[in-house]
């Protein structure tokens, strides 16, 4: 019990000063801070931790397809459900396939794994993250979006890490020394704007709402444990698809509904409800994720 709460106590602290700052008026520039976690501090950390990390370019490959897979079969489930309860697709169909693997899922993976679970998390998530921000975009807007993937700074980050760890090529220590600095505030940063969002976020339609965070929850829940199956996962990797599968609904599916969508409102209800349902059972999947990792 107190080694859970040590894993959840630092992200629930960081996440109410986040949410705040979103409840006060203090003049938190979101924006400025949003853009500079994507733009440098995660690619920072990606690069600083799987550089620094003792992990082949086989062990990256496998967490890339654990990802994909999880997103594969979470697409599979979260179309069923969205027909079956006759929701928009274009609307809903983001928040039940992409999970917050990254303002949630990154602090919990270092906190509950140590280094190691965080590299691997990283990974995780530049998977998910490429995908949210051209797939989860294109199914909002019903346009083609699979451009903007050379848009991402987290691409070149990648490109960069394979050819490090593929041609075994020192990298120089201040290079080493300022990634390692600059994708330190990423965690911290992203439980602030996690907070944040949740401050300015409402929740309406309730049920709809509701019956959304619901099946984000057990979605994420059997295509993590699915892809652990199918793929023969085990140890800290296996935890940490685990975990990274079963987090809420990820708040940039708001962004693109806001943006593209007429009833966005439903989403942001998700999102509030999906985070507050994951945080009750959090300790839960924390010790499930462990006791898979230690099989």
């Amino acid at each position: 019990m107190a080694e859970t709460f040590n894993v959840i106590a630092p992200i629930l602290i960081i996440s109410l000063i986040g949410y705040l700052f979103g409840r006060s008026k203090f003049d938190l520039h979101v924006a400025t801070l949003s853009n500079t976690v994507i733009i440098a501090a995660l690619p920072a950390l990606l690069f600083s931790s799987l550089t620094t990390a003792d992990i082949s370019l086989a062990r990256i490959g496998e967490v890339f397809l654990a990802a994909l897979l999880v997103l594969g079969i979470a697409a599979v489930l979260s179309l069923a459900v969205v027909k079956i309860a006759g929701f928009s697709v274009r609307t809903c169909l983001p928040s039940l396939i992409f999970p917050n693997s990254g303002n949630m899922g990154l602090p919990l993976a270092f906190i509950a794994f140590g280094d190691v679970g965080l590299g691997l998390a990283v990974a995780y998530f530049v998977v998910v993250t490429l995908w949210q921000h051209t797939a989860g975009m294109t199914i909002a807007s019903g346009e083609y979006g699979f451009k903007a993937i050379l848009k991402q700074p987290l691409i070149y980050a990648v490109v960069a890490i394979l050819v490090v760890i593929g041609f075994d090529l020192p990298v120089p220590e201040v290079i080493a020394t300022t990634t390692d600095l600059l994708g330190g505030m990423m965690i911290p940063a992203m439980l602030i704007l996690l907070g944040n969002s949740l401050a300015s976020l409402k929740v309406s339609d309730f049920v709809p709402a509701c019956i959304m965070a619901v099946a984000r929850l057990v979605i994420g829940l059997i295509s993590g444990l699915a892809a652990i199956w199918l793929l023969g996962l085990t140890g800290t990797l296996a935890g940490i698809v685990f975990m990274l599968a079963a987090m809420p609904a990820a708040v940039v599916t708001y962004v693109y509904a806001e943006r593209y969508r007429p009833d966005a409102e439903l989403v942001a209800g998700t999102i509030v409800l999906s985070t507050l349902l994951t945080f009750a059972v959090l300790p839960l999947i924390i010790w499930a994720a462990q006791a898979i990792a230690a099989h």
